[in-house]
């Protein structure tokens, strides 16, 4: 189970609190666009490699050729 991680800011001018809440919204967008890109880079892996066993397994079948 993941430890729940919390923080409390306070901002003594509204300007400050509204600053820091566009920089850190800005960060947080550009880690969700390169966990996005890491999970599309596994998908297309992963149909790779079905694409592959799947050729093998045809080109492997058990029958014997006709003779």
């Amino acid at each position: 189970m993941a430890a729940s991680r919390q923080v409390i800011l306070y901002f003594d001018d509204q300007k400050d609190a509204l600053r820091f809440a566009l920089a850190a919204g800005s960060v947080m967008a550009g880690e969700a666009e390169a966990e996005m890109t890491k999970e599309r880079n596994l998908i297309q892996e992963t149909q790779r490699a079905s694409r592959i066993l799947l050729d093998e397994a045809v080109n492997t079948g058990g029958a014997e050729p006709a003779r």
